[in-house]
């Protein structure tokens, strides 16, 4: 795997680590902490796809997972789940960073947890398959 990508789904998995941490060992739990970390780990997944596949254009600065995702629609197989997953995700990167912006219980918590991990898997999968 190029070092670069690697860089990538190194820094998802501390994210996804530290959410998947706080969720078994903090009581009560940090239900925003954990979801905005599921998507920042979903995030830097996808980034490392974009990364293996050749960033046309350069690097999107941008949180928004479906957005991201469709950066890559053309030169790999996504599900449609994968939107869908994008689209529950990407709130807790931006929304999460404002008081009050959602009302979080934790089954929200454990959706981003396996949304999350499901994403890195496709993630890694797509890397391989192309390297």
């Amino acid at each position: 795997m190029d070092e670069h990508v690697k860089e990538w789904f190194d820094l998802a998995e501390m994210d996804y680590g530290v959410a998947k941490h706080l969720f078994d060992n903090y009581h009560p739990k940090p239900l925003e902490i954990i979801c905005f970390h599921c998507q920042q780990a979903a995030e830097k997944a996808i980034k490392a796809v974009i990364v293996s596949l050749g960033e046309q254009g350069g690097m999107p600065k941008l949180h928004d997972l479906s957005f991201l995702l469709g950066q890559v629609r053309n030169m790999t197989e996504i599900d449609e789940k994968y939107y869908d997953y994008a689209d529950t995700l990407t709130p807790y990167g931006v929304s999460l960073r404002y008081p009050h912006e959602l009302f979080l219980e934790e089954y929200h918590a454990e959706q981003a947890l396996k949304y999350a991990k499901e994403i890195m898997n496709w993630a890694l999968s797509v890397v391989k398959n192309n390297g």
